[in-house]
């Protein structure tokens, strides 16, 4: 009996060893050129949002504007750029603006975690970690909204700070929620089910797109108008927004083109690619874990394919022409 037990755990050791050692990568066909990096970062990348990376040396990079002269202390965490300034926090809670001249115009300790937050004006919008949302008033130092949601245990780092829209304020919940907020009166005007998944479930983007509020969790795309809601059902690694378009990147190695209510236009399949994220400009070009740039025209017709000089396997972040990874960085139009 014990011989036999013991087979059968050998045999299976067996079977989990050579189904891990045999997993497929993604190799292209054909390889177009080769990309090499262009320079050096002043440190290696520590941290990355949807909207900035921070650097080991408190650097910050945006989305917009690229490397900026703007520092946070060391343990802070860098949340978004709002009217061209810097919002960050620390551990504990204590939220700092600075604006692009490294200069901090407001501070005020919230006592909690704070997940992601947005300006405009005067008006602060913020998401916490235990999954609560408030409206800050900074100019005069008052809670204009608060409202605690269901709590939350475990969440994708890919967090979307909140959206103003008009005189509305779009709250992305960590429990896979949008709560439209009316920035006049502060009460809740919407609250919409992304997806109801029980971990990993928040918002991880986010964008208005054709008059639609276009949303993502890992799981689920959704698309709203005043008059209609879409859902597409997929696993999600990115999404890029480009006029009246989406572009939905899979974790099966798929680019999905759709209109602006999620009507599939177009597919192509990468077999065995595995994305890590996507950058626009005249093509849209994403990013392969293996060591990939796969540069494809808007209407997935022409593809090419190449070469970067390393596989990814730290911490990475894009703007619209700039790929920095670890101390380095890439621009596009580099591209041989």
């Amino acid at each position: 009996m014990k011989k036999y037990i013991s087979f059968i755990l050998v045999s299976l050791f067996l079977f989990i060893f050579v189904g891990c050692s045999s997993k497929s990568l993604y190799e292209p066909k054909k390889v177009a050129g080769y990309v090499d990096f262009d320079g050096s970062l002043p440190a290696p990348i520590a941290d990355v949002t949807r909207s900035g990376a921070t650097l080991q040396n408190g650097q910050v990079i945006s989305k917009k504007t690229g490397l900026m002269n703007v520092f946070i202390p060391k343990n802070d965490r860098f949340l978004n750029i709002s009217q061209n300034m810097v919002i960050y926090t620390s551990p504990m809670g204590r939220l700092n603006i600075k604006n692009k001249s490294d200069k901090i115009l407001f501070s005020h300790n919230f006592s909690k975690m704070i997940a992601s937050a947005s300006l405009k004006n005067n008006l602060l919008a913020i998401v916490f970690s235990d999954n609560s949302l408030m409206v800050y008033d900074i100019k005069n130092n008052l809670v204009k909204f608060s409202k605690k949601l269901d709590d939350v245990y475990a969440l994708d780092a890919r967090l979307v700070a909140p959206y103003f829209l008009g005189k509305l304020i779009v709250f992305p919940s960590l429990d896979g929620r949008l709560v439209i907020v009316s920035s006049t009166g502060f009460n809740v005007v919407r609250d919409i089910v992304v997806s109801s998944k029980p971990y990993f479930n928040n918002v991880i983007f986010m964008d208005v797109l054709d008059n639609r509020l276009v949303a993502a969790t890992q799981k689920r795309v959704i698309s709203i108008d005043p008059k209609s809601v879409s859902f597409m059902n997929v696993g999600v690694k990115d999404i890029v927004f480009l006029g009246k378009r989406i572009f939905v990147f899979t974790k099966d190695g798929k680019i999905i083109l759709t209109n602006s209510n999620l009507k599939r236009l177009k597919e192509r399949k990468f077999k065995f690619a595995n994305f890590s994220t996507a950058i626009y400009g005249q093509f849209i070009y994403v990013i392969e874990k293996n060591g990939y740039l796969i540069a494809t025209d808007k209407d997935l017709i022409t593809t090419n394919v190449y070469k970067l000089p390393n596989a990814i396997e730290s911490l990475m972040f894009t703007t619209s022409d700039t790929l920095y990874y670890d101390d380095k960085y890439f621009k596009l139009n580099k591209i041989k």
